[in-house]
């Protein structure tokens, strides 16, 4: 080892025992590795450690291996060159598409004098949905910004109708700083989201129309409903046969939020349901859980969601920088609040599910 390398070795060596005791020193793949001992409060110092290490553009790795602790340190990746014009034109497309979507799903309802305007059930559904999309990225967004996770502004996607949009992504640089950060990323977006989906769909549900059994209306489609539009139907409407609800554009833009929900929930890859199994169980279960989801994807009729899992499943998930801090009992309860939102959310498509 060459004296500028090992004075480098020394440098890394003394800025991790200030927070760990460290009982070995190597090169693993060309990255410094320190064996090291950790305590009940390791999260808080692995936390500093990686603050540490900032200036010099270092990001720390946290791992269980050979019945041992070992931090690596590997470079950071650059930051993040986000052009803030590109999401702003991608948002004003998504509007646009959205209220597209929307007038040409009034229509119908225009014709048969539900609605006096398909501007303005267009603009209903539009603005209701991108309510709902907004404030999930946003939640993922506002999570990376306290957690000092280097992300992107939301970049919409837009569509053709009937929906006029793919949802919305948004592109990290760096991992989630422990399991705890991790959860939050992934729950902050389908939480939120399904918050705000809920007082839209109750005002949806109150501006729907019942038909009788034996109405058909040229230009709609019959669309099996989520639990949650099922339980609100039956609070707000009482003893109606909901089965010929016909959606105001309100209660079809919350339909759709929940869809976009559930999907993002399924416990795979890089999805938001992925970072969550992710955080909770591990590696080993998290790629199980993965192939869990393609079948899961399967059944419910999102075909286009399983083959997009099975894609990424070959980059796999990079996991939280510390990945031996244990979860926290209130991000375990965060796991359950996912689950009941999934089940409250999902949507089965008999027709192209089994």
């Amino acid at each position: 080892m060459d004296t500028d390398i090992a004075w480098r070795m020394e440098e890394f060596r003394r800025i991790v025992a200030e927070f760990f005791p460290v009982d070995e020193v190597w090169y693993d793949g060309g990255r410094p590795a320190f064996a090291i001992r950790t305590g009940p409060d390791s999260r808080r110092r692995f936390l500093g450690l990686r603050e540490r290490l900032e200036p010099m553009n270092y990001l720390p790795l946290l791992r269980h291996r050979d019945g041992r602790e070992i931090v690596a340190l590997v470079p950071r990746p650059a930051r993040g060159e986000w052009r803030w014009q590109v999401n702003a034109l991608l948002f004003v497309a998504t509007l646009a598409t959205t209220f597209f979507a929307g007038y040409v799903n009034a229509q119908a309802l225009v014709e048969a004098g539900y609605l006096s305007s398909a501007i303005g059930g267009g603009l209903a559904f539009s603005l209701s949905l991108m309510a709902i999309l907004v404030c999930h990225e946003m939640g993922h967004k506002v999570v990376s910004i306290v957690r000092r996770i280097d992300a992107s502004l939301p970049y919409f996607i837009p569509m053709v109708p009937p929906i006029g949009t793919m949802g919305a992504v948004i592109v990290t640089r760096t991992p989630a700083p422990n399991r705890d950060a991790l959860m939050d990323l992934g729950a902050s977006g389908p939480i939120a989201g399904f918050l705000v989906a809920i007082p839209i769909i109750a005002f949806g549900i109150s501006r729907s129309f019942v038909l009788s059994p034996a109405a058909t209306l040229r230009g709609t489609v019959p669309v099996p409903d989520p639990l949650l539009v099922t339980l609100l139907s039956r609070l707000l409407l009482g003893d109606a046969d909901t089965s010929t609800l016909l959606m105001h554009p309100m209660l079809f833009a919350g339909w759709i939020g929940l869809l976009v929900t559930s999907i993002n929930l399924l416990p795979g890859s890089m999805l938001d349901g992925g970072h969550a199994v992710r955080a909770l169980f591990g590696a080993r279960i998290h790629m199980l859980l993965s192939w869990v989801a393609v079948g899961l994807a399967v059944f419910l009729g999102y075909w286009p969601m399983a083959l997009l899992i099975l894609l990424m499943l070959r980059r796999g998930h990079p996991g939280p920088l510390d990945d031996v801090s244990p979860l926290s009992p209130l991000r375990i309860a965060t796991g359950v609040v996912l689950l009941a939102i999934f089940i409250l959310s999902a949507v089965r498509f008999p027709l192209f599910g089994f």
